[in-house]
């Protein structure tokens, strides 16, 4: 890892737009926008990278630019998701895929106003509160100006609907397809291509080794938040869409279009 990114993701300061030169210089971004088949990748767990490698099997890309967010709430060893892209760039020689190096970009301010600073209010206005769906919005989000500044129409991610037999509150199905859409209405699509795998065994063969869910990854302060003490989890489809309807996507949208500005 270059070490000017440790500077970077020790401050956390506001990177959506404006890059340093020597993370994206104007010959990379003309370099970016002459490719007719470019996918921005969502670098986080091990799903990232599965999603990555299943797509590059099942679309016509020329190449692909990893992407690293923060958000507030992370820890851990920072050279883990490098690491990763070096994984990664094996696997994409193998397809025939060019992988750029990666860049970093993230706005906690951005996720502050979506995941953080209205807990209170959310909680009376919708009965419940939990930052992981604003948060998994606000990662996708954060990528819209990056992909508009290098005409980009594809974003990947490693969402998917259930864990083995475990459900993740910002990856159910209504959530999926909330950050679908938001994302077209940008002009992106949105690519999830291990959304309907449920077997973690199906993930370790699409990478094709043993990796556990949740190792070799950043932690988050806020993990599991939404679970009770028996390590269940109970929600309301209906509750989580209007959360989504009347604030989130609105907020999101705001902030998006606040940065293209």
């Amino acid at each position: 890892m270059d070490v000017r990114f440790l500077d970077i993701l020790g401050n956390k300061p506001q990177l959506v737009s404006e890059f340093p030169t020597w993370m994206l210089s104007d010959t990379e971004i003309d370099e970016l926008r002459k490719i007719d088949d470019l996918a921005i990748v969502e670098i986080a767990g091990r799903d990232s990278i599965a999603a990555a490698i299943e797509s590059a099997k099942t679309r016509n890309l020329d190449a692909i630019l990893p992407t690293i967010a923060y958000t507030a709430t992370e820890y851990g060893d920072w050279e883990i998701p490098f690491q990763k892209v070096e994984f990664l760039k094996g696997k994409m020689q193998e397809c025939g895929v060019k992988v750029f190096l990666p860049l970093v970009l993230g706005s906690p301010d951005f996720w502050w106003k979506l995941c953080g600073r209205y807990a209170s209010h959310l909680f009376r206005e919708f009965g419940f509160y939990t930052p992981c769906i604003g948060c998994h919005l606000y990662l996708h989000a954060i990528r819209i100006p990056l992909a508009k500044k290098i005409r980009c129409q594809l974003i990947i991610g490693g969402e998917r609907e259930k864990h083995d037999d475990r459900v993740k509150i910002n990856q159910i199905d209504t959530v999926l397809d909330a950050y679908e859409n938001f994302m077209a209405s940008f002009g992106i699509e949105l690519l999830l291509p291990l959304r309907h795998i449920r077997s973690s065994g199906d993930i370790e063969g699409i990478i094709g080794e043993k990796w556990d869910e949740g190792s070799k990854q950043m932690q988050c302060v806020m993990s599991k938040n939404y679970l009770d003490r028996d390590n269940d989890v109970e929600y309301s489809k209906k509750k989580i869409e209007r959360f989504l309807d009347e604030f989130a996507m609105k907020v999101a949208e705001q902030e998006v279009q606040k940065i293209l500005k």
